[in-house]
């Protein structure tokens, strides 16, 4: 069965009806694909800014879904479970059908909307529609804050998202020879995910063949594999929505004693991250420096230059973030402690690298569930040395 059978609709809606109360606000206008899905079941996806499936709207009185007859046709039972209402965009705009639902109920003065999921043409045809009775309000991360805790339906899809990766890999590990090249070696390892039971990748394969490597989402090219340099492969898949991230560096033939320094640097980098989460870490910034303190005392620090990692769920990034945050006032400061929380639910990546102009780059990355024992990681990690393939 799909998650959306076993979703608990219900609480997550009260959780956002809680969210928005709290901010003073009246309601809010849901532009992002990934929070539409996770209040209403839609799976439409959004094409780009401009070609939108749809809104979902939360106020006190409303939860409806702003699309047309057409986005539903045939998936009407997609949004059943999850109680919202369709309000049909067939015969007017979006947001005359939005100021006519505001109206029919009355009392929303303050509306708040996603600002990082809405271009300003959409922002400008709102505001006119909505006029001077309505106060529309920037919003930062109201439901992205409650999808940070997974509840039991979500883990069960990201542990097969997680499980069809590993698998996937291990059969890559089977295939690969040297001369093939970095986008041969992508499109295989997609083509594996998606026969053992993936909808798709979640985000384009990294494959980065030696140099390549020293860029961090170096894109994939005809480069072929040569014997004894890394091979940086970062890829995951997307299973009934959930996504899976992970990176794996392996070698053709044997490592020399570069790549064996380096490698071992970052493993125990990882270590030091996941130790930091098994003892009790509450902030995404301690873990991110309890791993970045072995590699800067490696002598690497100015060659580890992303964040630790990140959360993992509808989206492949995604809170909390777990990173070297930086922030000016108590204010923010404040806020940065709940995009950063680590909190029993939670699912993160661990990704320190280790990335040398002209050499190539040594990334690992698992993902780690934080249970209320203690984190659990989901994907399957590489032994203390690095993979060598005979090739």
């Amino acid at each position: 069965m799909d998650h959306e059978d076993h979703a608990d609709y219900a609480s997550r809606l009260a959780q956002t009806r809680q969210r928005i109360a709290d901010l003073g606000l009246d309601g809010l206008l849901i532009a992002s694909q990934y929070n539409r899905r996770y209040l209403t079941g839609l799976t439409a996806t959004d094409h780009d800014i401009t070609e939108s499936a749809g809104m979902a709207l939360v106020t006190r009185g409303t939860f409806g879904l702003i699309t047309s007859s057409f986005t539903l046709n045939g998936v009407e039972d997609e949004i059943k479970p999850s109680g919202a209402q369709p309000l049909l965009t067939d015969t007017d705009t979006g947001a005359n059908v939005l100021a006519r639902a505001l109206s029919d109920e009355g009392g929303v003065r303050r509306l708040g909307f996603e600002k990082d999921w809405m271009s300003y043409a959409t922002y400008a045809r709102l505001r006119d529609a909505l006029g001077e009775a309505v106060e529309f309000t920037p919003t930062d991360d109201i439901i992205e804050l409650v999808r940070a805790r997974k509840d039991p339906a979500e883990l069960a899809t990201i542990r097969r998202a997680a499980d069809i990766a590993n698998r996937a890999f291990a059969q890559l590990l089977q295939d690969i020879r040297i001369g093939m090249t970095e986008r041969e070696i992508a499109a295989l390892l997609e083509r594996h995910m998606v026969a053992l039971g993936a909808d798709e990748p979640s985000f384009d394969t990294i494959v980065a063949c030696g140099p390549g490597g020293a860029q961090p989402h170096w894109v994939p090219s005809d480069r072929a594999a040569q014997r004894g340099e890394p091979l940086l492969v970062d890829f995951g898949c997307r299973v009934d929505g959930y996504c899976s991230d992970l990176t794996r560096t392996v070698v053709i033939g044997e490592p020399d004693e570069k790549l064996r320094e380096i490698y071992d640097v970052v493993r125990r980098a990882q270590d030091a991250g996941l130790a930091a989460l098994a003892a009790g870490a509450t902030r995404g910034r301690e873990v991110d420096a309890a791993a970045r303190q072995v590699i800067d005392e490696a002598g690497y620090g100015k060659e580890f230059m992303h964040s630790l990692g990140h959360g993992v769920g509808l989206a492949v990034h995604e809170l909390p973030a777990v990173s070297r945050l930086r922030v000016s006032t108590p204010e923010s400061e404040a806020e940065l402690a709940k995009v950063e929380g680590i909190e029993p639910g939670v699912v993160v990546t661990n990704e320190p690298g280790i990335y040398i102009t002209g050499w190539g780059g040594v990334r690992l990355e698992d993902m780690i569930y934080v249970g209320e024992s203690g984190p659990e990681v989901l994907t399957d990690r590489n032994p203390q040395q690095i993979i060598s393939i005979a090739g």
